[in-house]
């Protein structure tokens, strides 16, 4: 099945460009790339707090995953225990 799509075409032609890079050469275009997306952010007050929401929600997030995972594995140790 051959999809002579123009979009599909130029993501086959990325993904081969990519395939035939070395791995720093891959680093380093995702650092480039990085850096654009990073200049193209916005830089007003408004953006920068809706940012620093979003890391500080992120860092709750990680930090309630880790209790639960401590929770689930002294729960795990207990029922382990009380099976021996």
């Amino acid at each position: 099945m051959s999809d002579k799509n123009p979009f599909n075409e130029a993501i086959r032609g990325q993904i081969a460009a990519n395939l035939a890079r070395t791995p720093s050469d891959r680093f380093m275009s995702l650092c480039e790339l990085l850096d654009l997306a990073r200049e193209m952010a916005p830089r007003d007050p408004i953006s920068q707090e809706r940012r620093s929401r979003a890391l500080r929600a992120r860092s709750l997030q990680q930090e309630q995953r880790r209790a639960d995972f401590r929770r689930f594995i002294a729960t795990q140790r207990a029922n382990a225990s009380q099976s021996v």
